[in-house]
């Protein structure tokens, strides 16, 4: 709904509609708040000046409150308004939300509320107020809707609105192995890889793609017992039920049957708990690698309520070797009674339960203690079955005489189970695994990625973001990698033997890739990607990605930034026919 001229919108809240006040005239400042930094040097004839430091806008806007003398409705209105725009809540420090008022739409300004004056009585003796919320921007530039277009190989002439300075975001997609890559712009360079064409010329490509599977198709993959025999998880389980591709996206997930997931038939006995649900294996490896590079992605999702909460789900991708036997996995799993989500990668000898000793963990976690929340425990009644009672009725009669009759009655039989409702980031996340094997050294990263424009998070104190490195030193992980398997499994609960509905849990496989490594020297130029990896050169947050991972830029002057009016930008790459967007944001002073 577009915004009326004397209406504004802060952190998705509309003044008129949702916080039910009416704005007044909002003068915008001229310029932000400026200090001026000198040095008084002695002797010298005035100062040494040292420049200017642009700090915070603050921006006051007047509003009315009109509750003509209904002061209920007033008191309503002024809790409503502290309510929506402040929080106690100590995970909203240091956030910044949107600012867009109705006489310029296209404009937002970024920033957050730090006053709310005490209103004041436009009539006497009634409750009809003026109030003023301050609003500051700790970056006094606004921003105009994100500009998105697509580059070419070479020179690119881009025209920037505003009056301020924005920073480039270049995201590259290849369709050829790369040895570097980079781009000039005004006067400032940026590149990945080696600079040299020497160096270009002995660039050695440590991955050599394999297999690009993005989960489109189950042709590839098997349910038959005897070629799932070898992957084995923890706990008690019977691999049953079906898998498909979800026809609106390309992941793999427990197929629907008649309207429900086929995770299997459910045991009918209460003392049968086991993890169910479906396992396949992928036919598409054709040679065993020694040295190796994989990644994939497991999507999970619990639901919230008294039962939803309590449903446990374990999704597995498994690494095997060429008898079908797993040598490791990456999964993602739940706790009984609604207890946080947790995620494991970990190696194993062929044959192993990962509930013996014969396998080593590389990371077991629940990601940062800064994203858990944990809701008081909930007891959960639960009805399982009837029961006949014999009791005893007594009645008088109207004459007064006492009489006795034993009869039997059937009462309803309960079980009082827990939910705990633990969340954490977690509990709905998508995570990829990325692993490689280079002789007894195992290098590894997880990292969670944004469900909403499939980027990689940043913030380690809000999301799971880990790597590290093992080295086999005994040699007693260097199995072959020889294929993968694929499980999602749901624990039985308290629910499935009492006919209580509720939602299992949500887990998809999304995106395999692998590639046959070689180990470069020390100091030997590499190739920075393959052909369909995804380069991400953003100057916003100074960083650069290859397919999600971190990676340093080899030759560059400050990240370079875009000016108002024309621009000049230059790719230089083998780039002819990549697949290359700029985004930038411009800005307002």
């Amino acid at each position: 709904m577009a915004l009326q001229r004397d209406d504004f919108e802060y952190a998705g809240l509309n003044s008129r509609d949702d916080l039910q006040v009416e704005m007044g005239n909002v003068v915008l400042p001229s310029a932000p708040a400026m200090a001026e930094q000198v040095t008084d040097i002695p002797a010298m004839y005035g100062n040494q000046f040292n420049g200017t430091d642009f700090t915070s806008r603050t921006i006051n806007i007047p509003v009315s409150i009109y509750c003509a003398d209904n002061q209920d409705r007033f008191n309503q209105v002024m809790h409503n308004l502290s309510g929506l725009l402040l929080s106690d809540d100590p995970s909203d420090n240091g956030k910044e939300y949107p600012l867009v008022f109705g006489f310029e739409p296209k404009v937002t300004y970024w920033g957050h509320i730090t006053a709310i004056s005490d209103p004041a009585p436009i009539n006497p003796g009634m409750y009809d107020m003026t109030l003023t919320i301050t609003f500051v921007q700790s970056d006094p530039r606004a921003t105009l809707p994100q500009v998105e277009k697509p580059l070419n190989n070479g020179l690119n002439t881009i025209t920037v609105d505003g009056t301020a300075r924005t920073a480039p975001v270049i995201q590259v997609i290849p369709k050829r192995p790369l040895k570097y890559i980079g781009f000039n712009l005004n006067g400032g360079q940026f590149g990945l890889g080696p600079e040299s064409p020497e160096d270009q010329a002995t660039a050695v490509q440590p991955d050599i793609s394999v297999i690009n599977d993005p989960i489109a198709s189950m042709g590839m993959w098997t349910s038959d017992p005897n070629a799932v025999g070898g992957i084995k998880t923890d706990g008690k389980y019977k691999y049953q039920g079906s898998a498909e591709i979800d026809s609106n996206t390309t992941v793999m997930k427990v197929a629907i049957v008649n309207g429900k997931k086929d995770f299997g038939a459910m045991p009918t006995n209460p003392l049968d708990t086991a993890w169910l649900g479906p396992t396949y294996r992928y036919t598409g490896m054709t040679e065993a690698l020694t040295n190796y590079r994989v990644r994939a992605g497991l999507h999970h999702m619990r639901y919230s309520g008294t039962h939803n909460g309590r449903a446990m789900g374990k999704a597995q991708f498994s690494l095997l070797n060429a008898s079908g036997n797993t040598i490791g996995r990456f999964v993602i799993g739940d706790h009984m009674q609604g207890g946080k989500t947790y995620v494991a990668l970990q190696l194993c000898k062929p044959g192993s339960t990962f509930d013996d000793d014969n396998h080593q963990t590389l990371y077991w976690g629940y990601g940062p203690s800064g994203a858990f929340a944990n809701k008081r425990d909930e007891k959960v009644k639960i009805k399982t079955g009837t029961a006949t009672k014999t009791v005893t009725k007594t009645s008088r009669s109207k004459r007064g005489k006492v009489t006795k009759k034993t009869i039997k009655e059937t009462v309803d039989k309960y079980v009082t189970t827990i939910n705990k409702e633990e969340r954490n980031c977690l509990t709905n996340a998508w995570v990829f695994m990325d692993l490689t094997k280079s002789g007894n050294v195992y290098t590894w990263e997880l990292h969670q990625y944004s469900l909403y424009d499939g980027h990689p998070y940043r913030n380690t104190n809000r999301y799971l973001i880990a790597r590290g490195r093992w080295v086999d030193t005994n040699n007693e992980y260097e199995s072959a990698l020889g294929g993968f398997g694929q499980t999602f499994l749901k624990h039985t609960i308290t629910e499935d033997f009492n006919n209580v509905q509720y939602m299992a849990p949500y887990m998809t496989l999304t995106d395999l890739q692998v590639w046959k490594h070689t180990q470069p020297q020390p100091n030997e130029p590499t190739y920075i990607a393959n052909a369909g990896e995804e380069i991400v050169m953003d100057c916003e947050t100074d960083t650069v990605t290859v397919n999600g991972r971190l990676a340093s830029p080899v030759w560059s002057t400050d990240y370079p930034q875009l000016k108002p009016g024309v621009n000049g930008l230059t790719m230089v790459g083998d780039l002819d026919d990549a697949k290359m967007t700029l985004r930038y944001l411009p800005k307002l002073l």
